[in-house]
């Protein structure tokens, strides 16, 4: 069957606007990582890096593809039944961002879980799901669109490691969860957001493998599997960008009476007038004097004894010193 303009660059063309809306999802998230996390772990910090990266060349790729085909290829219905090069090696970068963040979440299984044979089963299955792309890449560019029936298989074996493992994340992260509960409140209402996320998390992504086997198997020739194909990638991307972004939302809903740290020593540098922060604690402090002048003789007229107002006056005896209506002492 002969594709038309509209079943394939078409249906690329709104996979790619969908697909620049969540990379800008992923640039948001991205800048609130390294703004929100300066203390995480280097791994951390250069994994979010090479997602970021990854889906930045994945993004350019996918506009390459379209642009050459819709504007220097323009009104050449030739074009529609060849492969450009942006068009198949797009398909390795998506790849290498899936074996990225199904390793992340195999990881969190085998945090949660301690099963050896589980956190296996999830790390061949994303091996499968690169190295089928790495081969569906090859041949893309040794078939032309026409042969494309060809491919099947690899997608097909490919994409349903994917979403295999993707849903084995999402059902062992929420099994292994809820034997965690504690029959506290607080505790278990925690548990049950993390239930949830990762069974969104893991289903989302494994129904979109899922729909991109279908699509493909019974229209190989269009590229209505493209557009869920390149939303794949930005759904893996954006999972991980938020799983790491709601630590402190989490941590917060787990202690909501913590309240936070002030940092004094930045306190003038604040932003806040003086006039406007008022002081939570008032201590007033009242400090008296007291004086006493001795004399040996009876005090002229002009002199004058002045009393503690606070508490009895407690006088010591006369010193030495005090020889002399010249010499006043102060205690």
């Amino acid at each position: 069957m002969v594709a038309s303009l509209q079943s394939t660059f078409g249906s690329a063309f709104v996979g790619l606007v969908v697909s620049a809306v969540l990379y800008g999802v992923t640039i948001l998230q991205t800048y609130l990582y390294y703004r929100n996390y300066p203390n995480d772990h280097k791994i951390l910090k250069w994994m979010v890096a090479l997602l970021w990266a990854l889906d930045t060349a994945h993004i350019a790729l996918c506009v390459i593809a379209v642009y050459s085909v819709l504007v220097l290829n323009f009104n050449k219905p030739d074009i529609l039944q060849t492969t450009t090069w942006s068009m198949n090696v797009q398909t390795d970068f998506n790849g290498l961002i899936g074996l990225i963040v199904e390793v992340f979440y195999a990881r969190r299984v085998w945090i949660v879980s301690r099963n050896i044979f589980l956190t296996v089963i999830i790390l061949i299955l994303s091996i499968i799901h690169f190295g089928l792309g790495i081969v569906f890449t090859i041949g893309s560019f040794q078939t032309s669109r026409a042969n494309f029936g060809n491919l099947v298989w690899v997608t097909s074996v490919g994409l349903g490691s994917a979403a295999a493992a993707d849903m084995l994340i999402g059902i062992s992260l929420c099994y292994y969860l809820s034997q965690s509960r504690t029959g506290f409140r607080r505790t278990d209402n925690l548990i049950s957001t993390l239930m949830k996320y990762s069974l969104t998390t893991g289903f989302l992504t494994g129904i979109i493998a899922c729909l991109v086997v279908i699509t493909f198997g019974v229209m190989p020739n269009n590229f209505v599997y493209v557009a869920f194909f390149w939303l794949l990638g930005k759904c893996y991307v954006n999972s991980v960008l938020a799983a790491l972004n709601s630590r402190e939302s989490l941590r917060e809903k787990a202690h909501p009476n913590s309240g936070s740290f002030l940092n004094l020593s930045g306190i003038t540098n604040s932003g806040v007038p003086p006039a406007t922060r008022k002081p939570s604690l008032s201590v007033n402090v009242e400090i008296t004097s007291k004086t006493r002048t001795d004399y040996i003789f009876p005090p002229p007229p002009s002199a004058s004894t002045t009393t503690s107002m606070v508490g009895p006056s407690t006088f010591s005896p006369l010193s030495p010193s005090m020889c002399s209506p010249l010499s006043p002492s102060t205690s």
